[in-house]
């Protein structure tokens, strides 16, 4: 094998490999794309009775709605 055909030899494999990666590069990417659409849909369906918050000094909330839609705020555990 002469100098240039390993060169061809060398230059066929190289873009193959980098084929390969593109198409799997574009495989992750969809599949991942098509999750975080799915994961956000979830996300968007749930539905909380009440959630907790802390405030900057650690004190701990938890934040309900009443049925005329005001909003309750109480130290969790009180």
């Amino acid at each position: 094998m002469d100098i240039w055909n390993w060169i061809d030899y060398l230059t066929r494999g190289l873009k193959k490999v980098a084929n390969e990666s593109q198409q799997n590069y574009q495989q992750v990417h969809a599949y991942i794309d098509g999750h975080d659409k799915e994961t956000l849909n979830q996300v968007n369906e749930i539905v909380y009775d009440s959630i907790k918050l802390k405030s900057p000094n650690g004190t701990i909330y938890e934040i309900t709605v009443g049925d005329d839609g005001t909003i309750n705020k109480k130290k969790a555990g009180e």
